[in-house]
């Protein structure tokens, strides 16, 4: 009865034939949305000192904007910029370049599709970095079930999207994270975490994986002895038709799980770890296991791999306060850098300064935070801080990509430091709604090796990101930094800064602001602006 109708209509219809597409023009638009494109700026001064803070003797610009939700940035062996836009928030992952002349390349997708008509290989965000090499651009993601995967992207339209790695878990709070490349050409890359702090919760649930992915929960790399604790929290699957009021979740098991005393070695593939595998794919090696996020992964000049990680938060089953986010040294050898049971910063987690508000704790049955692992039945040996440990950011700063400043004229003073983009807290969702003291985050830093010691590089005056600033005149900050997120330099000398944008976490989720994200670009005050086109 409805084909009648709509054929009846169709054929008494007076309506012009330009009419009849406005369907699927509406169709194309809710397809590509109104975004801005990305674009690269002009004859743009240096940013006002009285907004930005930067070091002295350097230039420091905006360069490109436009960007929606960017994840990582990288530069090839032809010197062009590549940039990936992570997909989250409803939008597609995107992977595109500009080369030395200004020219606009994408790589993923090629040209404009409607998801309707698109054949063949889909990427599901987000992403979680990219780097080039070997004529190849390798990208870190997840597929369509949540699961972990790295593709090989090419230059040509002629050569398929090629699967190096899939899989992985990364199904929970934190998936594939940074990806870096070795000397010898071996690709290194993070899993993060699937919780806050090794137990299933209602953070969790929140976020929204838990219901998607119901079995999902932490995966241990080595076979575990566990202490006996049982976190309870109300249950939103109870109801009138049956079911518990509480559900008792263990660690290491999923949500409302709590009968294992121990937990096996399941396949080789932990979260909350480091990755190794070959360019072509298999050989896949677990380098260290234990570390909750590894936002960051990059070798140094003597490929030497450092690691930034981000600590535990107050929310979930088992909050606890106050961990910092830190710098590391991958040492190899399937090294346990401590995580649920260790700070960032390689401490007991059952210190004093770690323990959460009684209030908070006492709710999920324990009124502190305690070790959830037997080490020694375990055969876990716990972290030693001397040579793992090479800086600490303030708890929440949100440690994310790195690069080491190389021996650049402009950059000489700083040969061998790690520069390092801090996205900002996720509060209140990582605080459980309670305040924090000042924003934490928002700026770049400086990690010096040598010293341990971290200092701001690049800071807004005022600590807040651009969005909640205001100029002398009461008109909006454009800019300043907002979230960066990434930080590499380039074949031409400069610094580059990658800011994600604006966004809101509620609940978890991250309301990403479309266009707001931006590149800022370092320069020193004699050399000439980067070619435009």
């Amino acid at each position: 009865m409805a084909q009648e109708v709509t054929q009846s209509a169709r054929i008494s219809s007076p309506l012009p034939f330009a009419l009849c597409l406005l369907p699927f023009a509406f169709l194309l638009l809710l397809s590509t949305g109104c975004k801005t494109n990305p674009e690269i700026l002009k004859n743009q001064a240096s940013v006002d000192r009285a907004l930005v803070e930067y070091p002295p003797g350097f230039e420091f610009r905006p360069y490109i904007r436009g960007l929606t939700a960017p994840s990582a940035i990288a530069f090839d062996a032809d010197g062009s910029l590549l940039i990936a836009e992570s997909g989250i928030d409803g939008d597609d992952p995107k992977i595109y370049g500009f080369k030395k002349d200004g020219a606009y390349f994408d790589i993923y997708p090629r040209g404009k599709r409607l998801p309707f008509f698109s054949k063949g290989f889909k990427m599901d965000g987000p992403i979680g970095g990219i780097v080039a090499t070997g004529g190849k651009i390798f990208a870190t993601h997840r597929n369509a079930d949540g699961r972990g995967r790295i593709t090989a992207f090419s230059y040509d339209d002629k050569t398929p999207p090629k699967t190096i790695v899939a899989d992985l878990p990364a199904q929970g709070d934190y998936g594939i994270t940074d990806i870096a490349v070795h000397p010898n050409g071996r690709l290194y890359f993070g899993v993060g975490a699937a919780t806050n702090s090794g137990v299933v919760g209602l953070d969790n649930l929140q976020s929204g994986w838990v219901k998607r992915h119901p079995d999902f929960s932490d995966v241990p790399y080595v076979e575990l002895k566990l202490n006996g604790f049982r976190f309870d929290t109300k249950n939103p699957f109870a109801s009138i038709f049956g079911g518990n009021d509480i559900a008792v979740t263990g660690p290491f098991q999923k949500f409302g799980s709590s009968d294992q005393s121990g937990i096996p070695r399941p396949n080789g593939k932990p979260t909350a770890a480091v990755y190794s595998c070959e360019q072509g794919g298999g050989d896949l090696k677990v380098e260290a296991h234990g570390i909750r996020n590894p936002a960051g992964l990059t070798f140094n000049e003597y490929g030497t791999l450092y690691i930034t990680n981000q600590g535990m938060e107050l929310r979930g089953t088992r909050p606890v306060k106050d961990d910092p986010d830190t710098f590391l040294k991958m040492v190899g050898g399937e090294a346990w850098y401590g995580w649920p049971d260790f700070s960032a910063d390689l401490r007991p987690i059952t210190e004093e300064q770690f323990q959460p508000p009684r209030d908070l704790a006492i709710r999920y049955g324990y009124p502190n935070v305690r070790f959830l692992i037997d080490h020694a039945a375990s055969r876990l040996i716990p972290p030693s801080a001397g040579p793992l440990f090479f800086g600490s950011f303030r708890a929440l700063a949100g440690a994310s990509k790195f690069d080491f400043a190389p021996a650049s004229p402009a950059f000489r003073k700083y040969r061998g430091d790690a520069i390092v983009a801090l996205f900002g807290d996720r509060a209140p969702f990582a605080t459980t709604g309670r305040p924090i003291i000042g924003p934490t985050g928002y700026k770049v830093a400086r990690v010096n090796l040598d010293s341990r010691k971290v200092e701001d590089f690049i800071r807004n005056t005022k600590d807040l990101p651009a969005s909640k600033l205001r100029n002398e005149s009461g008109q909006a900050v454009v800019n300043a930094l907002e979230r960066p997120i990434d930080v590499k330099f380039g074949p031409d000398g400069a610094m580059y800064v990658l800011d994600f944008g604006q966004v809101v976490i509620k609940n978890g989720k991250a309301e990403v602001k479309d266009g707001t994200g931006k590149i800022f670009r370092l320069t020193g005050s004699e050399e000439p602006p980067a070619t435009k086109p």
